[in-house]
């Protein structure tokens, strides 16, 4: 399972602005997601740090067929 709890006690690092408040479901000891929603979720923090690349579609078909797989 993913766990997106920080290393330290400060949320500051956290783009979600629940975190400022001590309620940001992404670092609870109990999250209300899944795991897949929770590696999606680590995916599309990936995708944003620049350690993931990104994909592109140029139609909704490709796009398509890219989630059959």
């Amino acid at each position: 399972m993913v766990t997106l709890k920080p290393e330290t006690d400060s949320h500051t690092e956290c783009a979600n602005p629940v975190c400022s408040y001590g309620d940001c479901p992404l670092h609870s000891e109990n999250p209300p997601f899944n795991a897949k929603v929770l590696a999606a979720i680590a995916e599309g923090d990936a995708i944003f740090k620049g350690e993931k690349p990104a994909k592109w579609y140029t139609s909704f078909e490709e796009a398509r067929e890219d989630l059959e797989k």
